[in-house]
This record gives structure tokens, sequence and C-alpha cells, in this order.
């Protein structure tokens, strides 16, 4: 029996409100159906009893984001979308018009490719609290806001965005808010192999997350890492470039980057310090580049070395000094390398005392060349100034007893070599073949340089009289070679081979 009261007690609910209440005003639409379209609201809404009764009751009107709007910019609202609308029966809380948003779905592109460290909802935030007075701009506000709602609803995976970077289509980055999210990210952007994907990825989570835990993270990640240096050395982020390295512990590369940005200055004052810091930080507290530390060391005095002597010789070739005027200068001696700057003190100041910042000796002494280098370049500027007495001086040396000797640490070949490209007289290159050890090698080089008179004293050596006939034949007549060729040829005392 309960239960068929019950029933009888709905089946009363039902009737009652699906009765009378619409014959009493005599009207013709149902306000409980839910496929009202605009106009028939519209319509509804022109009753005076509808009227009176939005006029008495107090409307709380609410926008898209569930924020307070005015009564105008609500009507407005409602002429421009698809509108449901609905109202509680009279016996129930004051009715409220409710609106649901069917507007064409957004496109997701509208947050692609965002890797900016100011998120979406920030820069709505501060767009819309410039420019609150304009309705247009406020309703793109709500448009973004529900871009960005969507997008965060539709959940994209690691996979499927980095699947979207490696295809070149629209992404987001945005969405992705917790540091398990972002590591996963950068993990499958290694796993595909693309470097682009990689870059920007580190560069995201660069801009998005802790400092100290960026570096933690990139250093578990060796290929990140190499994309990311190629990355800063491509945009020369120089500074960053060498934060990351020393991160890494990476002290040769940094020590090398910073020694190249020293040397990359264009003022030798300003470089000479650079160096001098350069080998401070990176060079000396690094045991294991002690080699390097000494180079760089080396560079450093030999700049200082350089500006003395190129600001006092172009006072002195703009006042006329006879060995300028006589060998002009070509270029400045700043910047230039060692052994160049050892053949400039040679061909200009070859004589000076081994106290001065120009001598020859000195700079052998202080950057430690080899006897080698010294006597080459030495060589070559007293060649070209044509001084074969100071030839003479570098290549004897002392023997026991007081007694001197020629010797050459470098061959008496390429002391002719020297000599020949020159363009030393024939008396001063025989001179030093006659020096080299070897009939065959002696006998080769005269034939090549055209020392005649060497060339016959070697077949005579070599007794061979069949070549020297030969080789006779070939010179111009009544020189020196041939009379020396003949005296031989007749010559009873020397034993031809057969």
């Amino acid at each position: 029996m309960a239960a068929l009261n019950r029933r009888r007690e709905s089946q009363d609910d039902e009737d009652y409100w699906m009765k009378s209440t619409v014959n009493k005003n005599k009207s013709k639409f149902n306000i409980f159906d839910d496929d009202v379209t605009v106009e028939t609201a519209e319509d509804l809404a022109k009753s005076k009893k509808l009227l009176s009764q939005f006029d008495e009751e107090d409307v709380d009107t609410v926008n898209w984001d569930d924020t307070p709007v005015s009564k105008s910019i609500t009507s407005s609202a409602i002429s421009g979308v698809t509108a449901r609308v609905s109202f509680t029966p009279p016996s129930q809380e004051p009715s409220f018009p409710v609106v649901q948003y069917s507007k064409s779905q957004e496109k997701l592109q509208t947050l692609s490719s965002s890797t900016s460290a100011v998120s979406i909802e920030d820069a709505i935030s501060g767009y819309k609290s410039t420019n609150s007075s304009s309705r247009n701009q406020e309703e793109e506000i709500q448009y973004l806001k529900r871009a960005l709602r969507k997008a965060k609803e539709l959940k994209f995976s690691p996979e499927e965005t980095i699947k979207k970077m490696v295809l070149g289509e629209p992404y987001s980055l945005e969405i992705f808010r917790y540091k398990e999210e972002k590591l996963q990210l950068l993990d499958k952007a290694i796993q595909v192999h693309d470097g682009n994907a990689i870059t920007a990825v580190v560069l995201f989570l660069k801009q998005t997350i802790k400092p100290s835990l960026f570096n933690l993270e990139l250093q578990r990640r060796p290929v990140a890492v190499n994309h990311y240096l190629s990355y800063l050395r491509a945009h020369y982020d120089f500074k960053e470039l060498g934060d990351v390295l020393g991160m890494l512990n990476r002290t040769e590369e940094a020590a090398i980057l910073k020694y190249k940005q020293a040397v990359g200055t264009s003022d030798v004052r300003g470089k000479m310090a650079a160096l001098k810091g350069c080998l401070k930080a990176h060079f000396l507290p690094d045991p294991d580049l002690t080699h390097e530390a000494n180079l760089v060391e080396q560079h450093a005095s030999l700049l200082e070395r350089q500006w003395p002597i190129e600001d006092a010789d172009s006072k002195a070739e703009a006042q006329g000094s006879p060995v300028f005027k006589q060998h002009p200068r070509k270029v400045s001696i700043l910047n230039m390398p060692l052994i160049t700057t050892l053949y400039y003190c040679c061909f200009y100041h070859g004589r000076d005392a081994e106290n001065l910042l120009t001598s020859p000796v000195a700079i052998k002494k202080q950057h430690q060349l080899s006897d080698k280098q010294y006597i080459w370049t030495a060589l070559s500027a007293r060649s070209r100034l044509r001084h074969w007495t100071g030839i003479e001086e570098l290549l004897t040396a002392k023997g026991w007893f007081g007694s001197t000797k020629n010797v050459s640490v470098i061959g008496f070949d390429k002391v002719c070599e020297i000599l020949h490209k020159t363009s030393a007289p024939e008396e001063i290159l025989s001179k030093y073949l006659r020096m080299i050890d070897g009939s065959e090698k002696r006998f080769n080089l005269a034939r090549k340089y055209k020392c005649h008179e060497v060339v016959v004293e070697t077949l005579v050596s070599l007794r061979d009289r069949a070549e020297l006939q030969a080789y006779a034949s070939k010179l111009p007549p009544g020189s020196q070679g041939v009379k020396m060729a003949q005296d031989a040829l007749r010559s009873s005392t020397i034993k031809w081979k057969t």
C-alpha cells in the first residue's frame, strides 16, 4: 500500500507540472522543451509575464569563465550563439538562464611552437589587465583561455609531441607542466636521434626548470649535452658555453675556448691582458695543462716584446733611418708568429746585444728555440741582406786548442739551398758546396745549381773520365769549367776508371 501511495503521489506531481501553467498564460510554447531555438527564446522573453519575472527577480548572469557580466553584454551575447534556455518551476528556487557555448571547435595550432618562459596563463592575465576596457579584447582573452583549456584536455603524450616535431607539424610544449613529463619529452627526443627536437626540448627545459636541476639532468644525458654545446657555439654564446664546460668538468675545452676569445681581441694591450687572465684562471690551476700553459705564457711574452719594438721601429722609419730606407718594412711586427719575429730582428737588428729586446739571441733563449730553428732563420735573413761575412760567422765554431772549423747543424746542403734561393754569387755557393759530405750528393747539387767548377772537381775525385768528357762538351767554350776539365783529362797523374 505504501508503494502504491508513492506511485500515486508521483503521478499527481507529474500531472501537476505538465498541465495548466501554459494554459493559464495562453501560450503556445512549452517552457520545459529542451529544443527551444534562439527565435523561440526571444519570443518567449517578450511575453509580459516573463519580462516582469526578469524585472522582479535578481538574476545573476555569468560569463564563460564564471565571472559576472552586465545584462547588456549577456543579451547581446545570447543573440550571437546557439543557446539552450530552461527555467525552474515557480515553486523551486529562482530561475537563471543557462547558455551553453557551441562555437566551432578551436584549433590547437594557436598554441603551437611555444617555448617561451612566460606561460599562456600569465600572458592572458597581463593582457587582460591592460586592455579590460575593450570588449573585443575581452572576447579574445576568453577565446585563448578556452583554447588553452582544450589543449590541456587533449593531454598530448611526449611520444606524440616528438612525432609532431619530427614531422614538422604544429606542436606545443607549454602543456607539459611537470618535471617528469619534461624529462620524458627529452628522453623521447634522444631516442629518435633528431637534433632539432633535442635542442628545442633542451632549451624548453632551461627556460622552465631551476638551473641546478637543469644542470643535473643535462649531465646525465651526454647526447643532449653535445647538442646544447653545438647550439651555444653556433649562436656565439661563449659565456654560457664556458659555464657549461666548467660545470661538466671539461676544463681543457673551457681553457681553449677562453684562449680563443683572448686571441680574438683586436687591441694588442687588451690581448696581452686577456692572455694573462686566461693563463691564470684556466691553464695554471690544471696540472694536465702544464705544457699548454707554457705556450700561452710565451705568447703573452712575445706580445710584450713586439709592442716596444714596433713602437721604436715605426718612429725610426718615420725619421728616415738608412736601414729602413734601403729595406722598407712591409707589415707591422705586431701579432706576428715567433719565427717571423726572429727573422725580423735578425734582418733589422742582427747585431744588437743580448740585453736588448731586439736581440735575436735573446729571443732564442727566452722562447727556447732550437739551434736549427735559429740558424735557418738567421741564415735566411743574412743571405737576403747579402751579408756573407755574417753567414760565415754563423757557420764557424771553435775547435780544440783555439782552432776553428765550419759546422752546420742544418747541413751544408740546406745552407746551399738557402743561398741559391737568395741568388748568392757562384763563388759563395761553391764554397759551401765543397763542404757537403758525400760525392754523389755534392755532384747532384752542384749540377743543379750550375756550379761547374764543383762538378768538374767532383767527377775528377770520382775518376769518371767518360762523364767528365760528356759534361765538358756541354759547357760554354772558354769557360773556367772547360779549362779545368781539359787540364784534368790531360793529366797523367789521375788514374781513371776503366
